[in-house]
């Protein structure tokens, strides 16, 4: 680890990704193909917590593996609690 400067600015790492033929990961969250179908699972910031879950379509799955749709973006569709 480097030593810490005074006055330098620093930015935290981003999160690590993991990507597979049926799963793509990231902190907290996932998507994950079970057949035909595709599962957005998330750890839910509320009282209580627990995890939500929602179906998503193959080609948001498919945007989600090529890094061209966020966490965020799924988050905002279909979170609208």
């Amino acid at each position: 680890m480097s030593k810490l400067e005074f006055g330098k600015t620093y930015y935290p790492p981003k999160p690590e990704i993991t990507v597979t033929d049926n799963l793509v990961k990231g902190p907290g969250w996932k998507v994950e193909r079970f057949g035909t179908e595709f599962i957005f699972e998330f750890l839910a910031a509320r009282h209580g917590g627990g995890v939500d879950r929602y179906k998503v379509t193959a080609e948001e799955f498919e945007e989600l593996k090529l890094g061209r749709l966020s966490f965020e973006e799924l988050l905002k569709k279909y979170d609208v609690n």
